[in-house]
């Protein structure tokens, strides 16, 4: 026995080499030939190396890991890579789709699901991803129609069901949306989607009013006073609309002031919005104020942005650029920074001068009835070229807090408070106090 184990090993393994030998036999003898040699080795130099086997086994796992840590360039080269090696990977091409559909490369991501329902017209996972896409880029009825096709071949899948209302929810269709997600409860009590869905829907108000009153108390001038009333619209946190109004006694002039807003948002992050503010009468604040602002979502958690606010005044006219970004560190931490470098023109004399500003402000939701907040403001004028004493220099730094207290889900209040700190010890402190009310 031992003997056969050797041979095996060793004497066997000249048995082999012989095979071999005799396999390639006739190219040896080629090699004898010369007048075949240099063809036959130039044939073989031209004969591309074969790529090593793609273990699907290790780099999928990798694939998916990159994802969660959502590193997702890395993990899209590593699908590729699988969806090349066999084309019929359709896992892998359709995490391909999702997740370019993920960094906003819609048309690209709506062509590889499309390639995969080609080939294969039941893939539920292509259907679903194809939809989402279709959602996200406002294509409410065609993602709906398609949906719709799938439920009636299997009206009980809860991931049909909970796409349904989802992207009839985004159409505005509040009552069909409802009934997607209590057919999917009819079959899971417990589902957690449908659950939170159906109790943000029946709750949901997109109509508020607030109205408050304003107090300032200043060390160097009389004090300010005034109340304010402002209406509020919204729709699933696509569309805004505001319109108010203001009226102030302040330093012993009356003034009133009506404001016009919106916010709209395209996509999944893009924000666009803008303001229009007028007071017919003062010279305190603005006569016209007009702001545009658009805002950017880099990631989930981080957006960016720049803006424009051009006032005018009685004497002066300012115009504000404005640098934003907002971070959600957590759902329920946000922080707003601000830098406003503006420049203000005076007719008389023709010049104009560059001032800087900037706030920032730390939000806690706390729970879903309180919501506190923290702000810091600082900011500095400079008209000293304008001014006869050349004293025309100023700098304040503000401090405030306040929050957002919701009494039910129809009405709540909101406080705050600012203290401000300026040029020659002198001292501003404001106070507000307003009521909500949401149907």
């Amino acid at each position: 026995m031992m003997k056969r184990r050797e041979g095996r090993n060793g004497a066997g393994g000249d048995l082999n080499l012989k095979s071999s030998v005799y396999l390639f036999y006739p190219f040896f003898g080629m090699f004898r030939n010369a007048s075949l040699r240099v063809p036959l080795l130039i044939f073989l130099l031209s004969v591309p190396l074969l790529p090593a086997q793609i273990s699907r086994q290790e780099i999928y796992p990798q694939a998916v890991a990159h994802v969660r840590a959502q590193e997702f360039d890395r993990a899209l080269e590593l699908f590729r890579q699988l969806a090349e090696a066999n084309s019929r990977d359709y896992e892998a091409r359709a995490w391909i789709a999702r997740l370019e559909s993920w960094q906003g490369e819609y048309a690209g991501s709506e062509q590889g699901y499309r390639s995969i329902l080609t080939e294969q017209p039941g893939n539920l996972e292509a259907a679903l991803g194809l939809a989402d896409v279709m959602g996200w880029q406002h294509r409410y009825q065609e993602a709906l129609d398609l949906l719709a096709g799938i439920e009636a071949r299997e009206p009980e899948n809860l991931e049909v069901l909970t796409r349904l209302g989802k992207i009839s929810r985004w159409a505005g269709h509040r009552k069909e949306s409802l009934g997607y997600y209590r057919k999917a409860l009819a079959l899971d009590p417990n589902h957690a989607e449908a659950l939170e869905a159906v109790r943000l829907i029946t709750t949901e108000t997109r109509y508020e009013v607030e109205t408050g009153y304003s107090h300032e108390n200043f060390d160097f001038a009389p004090s300010t006073h005034g109340h304010f009333t402002q209406f509020r619209y919204t729709d699933n946190n696509r569309l805004t609309l505001r319109a108010g109004f203001q009226a102030q006694q302040k330093f012993d002039e009356k003034n009133t002031r009506f404001t016009l807003g919106a916010v709209r948002r395209f996509f999944r992050r893009t924000y666009l919005s803008g303001q229009a503010a007028f007071a017919p009468t003062g010279r305190v604040v603005a006569n016209q104020d007009y702001s545009l602002e658009f805002t950017q979502g880099l990631h989930s958690s981080f957006y960016a942005g720049m803006g424009y606010r051009f006032m005018n005044f009685r004497d002066a006219n300012a115009h504000v650029l404005t640098l934003l970004a907002d971070t959600h560190p957590r759902s329920d931490l946000h922080l707003y920074i601000r830098y406003l470098p503006s420049r203000t023109r005076f007719p008389s004399p023709n010049r104009g001068v560059w001032n800087h500003s900037g706030w920032a402000r730390l939000q806690w939701d706390v729970n879903r009835r309180f919501s506190p907040y923290v702000a810091f403001a600082v900011g500095s004028e400079n008209f000293a070229s304008f001014s006869v004493d050349r004293l025309g220099r100023f700098s304040a730094q503000t401090y405030g807090a306040g929050a957002r207290i919701n009494l039910n889900r129809r009405q709540g209040i909101r406080v705050g408070y600012f203290y401000q700190n300026r040029t020659m010890g002198r001292r501003q402190q404001s106070v507000s106090a307003s009521w909500l009310f949401r149907f």
